[in-house]
């Protein structure tokens, strides 16, 4: 059985505490007619295993963008951030503020091998100091990203891990529209070229303009959103200058106890990022090795998903989620060498990924609920030549202070159960290390997560 006594353990038992500290207190440490200092955060940690006693597993589909959270997070993931605010006026309306924020991850099965990141955010923002209501920022921030939860996934994230500048807040006395402009700047260190296997820096920029919140109706408002993205050139790797543009729109809906998000998203070239926590551009040999899996000049992306949510605040809640994905890689995968390539058979420049799930959700009372997880995904990667589907189920009777589908902090005792297609077999359960079903088609994990944000 492999569970980290030590580290996480510890982090455990103090996350329990921090459940009735932080309910009590909330995010503000200290106030005066000047000066505002709180704290906002995430923590989720646990404990973990898979049948057989080795470390629980992640069931994932091979090229998807990511995976359904429930039972399904062998790790351990926190974010402390500091808020200090100086008030230029005695209306405080007027404000300068600083934010810092700090992460950390360890997967399960790596005992003290924990990664820390200590700018996660660091950006200051001047609130209305033109009297216009305009917001104005710089630094490194988590820009008005869009999320599904149950995908634990940002499907919007132009931002992640670059350094930027924006302003907000340009169309007043319109209610809740705005139009908002940002740019970016990104490096990928390290990069081993596959042309030459010189190493290097790649750095690309991303200019982001969105207007969102506009009324379509009197319970729905429509979010539109472009990007263009340049991935510099390299001479010292031989890589060229990428270009790309992004066109998103999304409509959001609230009526009673009901909610729902619907969103087109398409990216060419530049803008297809490495992975959904950044906006950084793809690269050639993502494994910087001389393995070729992209071609910026010829990739897109097209996303489709759905995002609803009913919650009555008192018997149950259900979240209903699809997300649809198509995408071209640009090139079939090969290996350069000498100036030659030499195509990986029985592989593709295509990847198909469908994943349908839903989180039911019934409260017993306040403090007990029961939440039942399904979810069923299909995949076909042209580029590991492998198509199959994976279903999934979890279960957890869920210990928190509140009702409500998003209500935390929460202790849940977890049982999750998957199974998936031949074809998929070592593409699913591998990870994280030391996960044991490389060799099966079926897999069971139990485990204990706490979770709180405040």
């Amino acid at each position: 059985m492999t569970i980290t006594i030590n580290f996480k353990t510890r982090l455990l038992t103090y996350s329990v505490v921090l459940m009735t500290v932080f309910s009590g207190f909330g995010q503000k440490l200290w106030e005066d007619d000047q000066n505002y200092f709180g704290t906002s955060g995430y923590i989720r940690t646990g404990i973990g295993q898979s049948e057989g006693g080795a470390t629980q597993a992640h069931f994932q589909m091979p090229g998807a963008l990511n995976k359904f959270s429930l039972g399904n997070q062998a790790d351990t993931y926190g974010e402390l951030e500091f808020d200090y605010t100086r008030y230029i006026n005695k209306e405080k309306n007027q404000s300068i503020d600083v934010v810092w924020m700090t992460s950390f991850y360890e997967a399960f099965g790596t005992e003290n091998e924990m990664q820390f990141d200590k700018t996660a955010q660091l950006y200051v923002r001047g609130n209305n100091l033109l009297g216009n209501k305009e917001v104005l920022w710089i630094g490194k921030r988590y820009y008005h990203r869009q999320a599904i939860h149950l995908l634990d996934k940002q499907w919007m994230n132009p931002a992640q891990t670059g350094w930027g500048l924006g302003i907000e807040n340009l169309i007043t006395n319109k209610g809740a529209q705005d139009f908002k402009l940002g740019a970016w700047a990104f490096e990928d260190k390290e990069v081993v070229s596959y042309l030459n296997q010189n190493q290097s820096v790649l750095k690309a920029f991303t200019a982001d303009a969105r207007w969102v919140h506009v009324p379509v109706s009197k319970t729905s408002k429509i979010n539109l959103a472009v990007n263009y993205s340049i991935r510099a050139a390299n001479p010292t790797l031989d890589y060229e200058t990428r270009h790309g543009f992004g066109a998103f729109a999304w409509l959001d809906t609230e009526k009673k106890n009901i909610t729902n998000t619907f969103a087109v998203l398409f990216r060419q070239g530049a803008t297809v990022a490495q992975h959904h926590w950044t906006g950084m551009s793809q690269k050639e040999n993502p494994n910087n090795n001389q393995l070729v899996l992209n071609d910026l000049r010829k990739a897109y992306a097209l996303e489709i998903n759905n995002n609803f949510l009913y919650d009555d605040l008192d018997r149950f809640a259900i979240n209903g989620i699809l997300m649809s994905v198509f995408k071209d890689f640009g090139t079939q995968p090969y290996n350069y060498q000498n100036g030659t390539k030499s195509y990986l058979e029985n592989t593709g420049n295509k990847l198909y990924w469908i994943a349908v799930g839903a989180r039911g959700m019934y409260y017993l009372n306040r403090y007990f609920k029961l939440s039942l997880e399904l979810s069923t995904e299909y995949v076909n990667n042209q580029q590991v030549n492998v198509e199959g589907n994976l279903q999934r189920i979890s279960f957890t009777p869920e210990i928190s202070l509140n009702k409500g589908f998003y209500n935390r902090p929460v202790l849940r005792p977890l049982i999750t159960y998957a199974f998936w297609s031949n074809d998929l077999m070592g593409h699913i359960g591998t990870t994280p290390t030391n996960a044991p079903f490389g060799n099966n088609t079926e897999g069971f994990t139990l485990g204990l997560q706490f979770e709180i944000w405040w």
